[in-house]
């Protein structure tokens, strides 16, 4: 390289010297330290001052009993107690509100603090309790919400935290009751013990009044407890299937199970007796209403439930355990109700035309398939004599109300109705006992599937059974007046006048019981005493039903 391309070359950094010069005369020490103080000062400021200037007030941190507390603040929503919301400067009205309960109205007076609210915000708390104001309505509530929602079993012991005196824990432990019939059991220990857990819960707060349990409330639980045990002689089989396995398995262990068990094999074994009386062949008395043929059902003890394996009675545990109810004499359709006939009602009846299905939607009394197949408020060309399907829980009891000024001018005294659960099964064995299908050991011209089939044949295709009654089994499903509750077998009595009662006390559900199977089941998967739930409002190609004359 040449002196003069030395000579060129850049000057390395460090040879590099900066000068700052005077501002107005001003040193740059000086003018430098004056910026670097106003720099913190700005700082300072946007992080002590400005944030409580330009959102000038304070959180309030709300706890409520119950929970789940609607908090509004000026009567705009906050949130959910629970929470923590955000009050301008001022005076705030806070308003906690909750469905059934006395709604509170609070007013804050905000001061709001300005100093340092990003670093400490300022806060302030309030707790509040909630009287209840309507104590039915909160447990018809929790009832219906526990019914569709029994996987969430905090709904049971959520509503408990409303016990207050001796009148809100008597309304609370019917409550329980009910719950207790909706708890899932299943085959093989299959596990429930959240539901049981929310259930103890409950009646423990419920036996406390919501406070504290003291020696007096424990004496009052297990006075309450013996009373549920005395209620309902087949709780020990409510409680093996409930159970997880392992803790079932212990619980069979017990002299109180054992003792259980022997005393329910005793006593049950009496309706076992004499297992197939002769068939009663055409039927009891004939009554004709309308052009609808009803054969008369007598009146006697059903051993409800799986009763075709006497063998296992009292030695396995089902959630069809055979109970013995009482029933009485009634009339019950000789087939199901027809196109034809559900026309004749519709044509009377104009609000249950499909045409009018959007309306009943709406009010939740149909769905979709409400009569889908009908048109112009007929069914189908050539299949007026069909069972009547797609129609929902609502058009069923719609039809039997209709039908009762009619029956009573043939049958005073008598109104129209559908089946309760217990009449149906009573009247599908036509007289026998211990066998699973209407006509004995096998289905018989039942109409299930077969290769070919899209649906039900004529309305009675099958032949009679005992009592004059055709389609028992298969065709179509048929609804019963029953709320569909899973445990209702297994919370039973040994007394079949006492069960007949609870099963006319069943609190209303969302689903009701459907019975007999339809043309799109295998014949062996439905029996006598098969039972099967649907929505109240489902209308389906597969479901119909009967009806039932009893007396008023």
């Amino acid at each position: 390289m040449s002196k003069k391309d030395r000579a060129a070359s850049p000057t390395q950094p460090d040879d590099i010297t900066v000068h700052l010069k005077p501002i107005l005369g001003i040193r740059p020490g000086l003018y430098l330290t004056w910026l670097y103080a106003a720099a913190a000062v700005v700082i300072v400021f946007f992080i002590l001052f400005y944030p409580g200037l330009h959102s000038r007030g304070a959180f309030l941190a709300v706890s409520t009993y119950p929970d789940k507390v609607t908090v509004k603040v000026d009567g705009v929503y906050a949130g959910s107690a629970p929470c923590t919301i955000f009050l301008k400067h001022g005076a705030r009205t806070v308003e906690l509100t909750k469905p059934y309960y006395s709604p509170v109205a609070l007013t804050e007076n905000v001061r709001g603090r300005v100093f340092a609210t990003l670093l400490i915000p300022d806060t302030s708390r309030i707790s509040q309790r909630l009287s209840v104001s309507d104590l039915d309505g909160l447990l018809s509530w929790s009832l219906s919400d526990f019914q569709k929602n029994p996987e969430i079993p905090q709904i049971i012991s959520d509503a408990s935290k409303a016990v207050s005196d001796d009148s809100s824990r008597l309304k609370m432990y019917d409550f329980l009751d009910n719950s207790a019939k909706y708890v899932s059991p299943g085959s093989q220990y299959i596990a429930s013990e959240a539901q049981l857990r929310e259930l103890l819960t409950s009646a423990i707060r419920a036996s406390s009044l919501g406070g504290f349990l003291s020696p007096s409330s424990w004496v009052q639980f297990i006075e309450d407890s013996i009373h549920v045990k005395q209620k309902y002689d087949n709780v020990g089989s409510w409680l093996l299937l409930t159970l997880n396995r392992d803790k079932a398995e212990k619980l069979s262990g017990t002299d109180w199970i054992q003792q259980y068990l022997a005393s329910y094999r005793d006593k049950m074994s009496k309706y076992y007796q004499g297992r197939f009386p002769p068939s009663a062949g055409s039927g009891g008395r004939l009554l004709v209403v309308q052009g609808e043929s009803f054969r008369e059902v007598p009146a006697g003890e059903l051993t409800m439930g799986r009763d075709d394996n006497v063998d296992s009675l009292g030695k396995m545990v089902d959630r069809l355990l055979p109970h013995p109810v009482a029933v009485e004499s009634f009339y019950l359709g000789e087939t199901e109700v027809t196109n034809r006939e559900f026309a004749a009602f519709v044509a009377q009846n104009p609000q249950w035309s499909p045409a009018n299905a959007g309306a009943l939607i709406a009010i939740g009394e149909a769905n979709e398939q409400y009569l889908a197949d009908w048109a112009n408020a007929k069914p189908p060309a050539g299949k007026d004599d069909l069972p009547v399907t797609s129609v929902s829980f609502f058009a069923a009891n719609a039809y039997c109300d209709w039908l009762t000024k009619y029956v009573q001018a043939v049958l005073p005294g008598y109104a129209a109705r559908l089946p309760y659960e217990s009449e149906w099964e009573w009247a599908a064995r036509g007289g026998l006992r211990g066998v699973p299908f209407p006509l004995g050991g096998k289905p018989g011209a039942a109409v299930f599937y077969h290769k070919g089939i899209n649906g039900p044949s004529r309305a009675g295709a099958s032949e009679p059974n005992g009592y004059g009654l055709r389609d028992m089994a298969g065709n179509v499903w048929q609804w019963c007046l029953d709320s569909y509750a899973p445990s209702a077998y297994l919370l039973s009595s040994l007394d079949p006048a006492l069960n007949a009662s609870y099963e006319k006390a069943y609190a209303p559900g969302p689903d009701r019981v459907v019975r007999g199977g339809s043309w799109n089941n295998q014949s062996e998967q439905i029996t006598v005493f098969t039972r099967g739930s649907q929505p109240a409002e489902w209308s389906t190609p597969y479901l119909g039903f009967r009806v039932a004359l009893a007396r008023k």
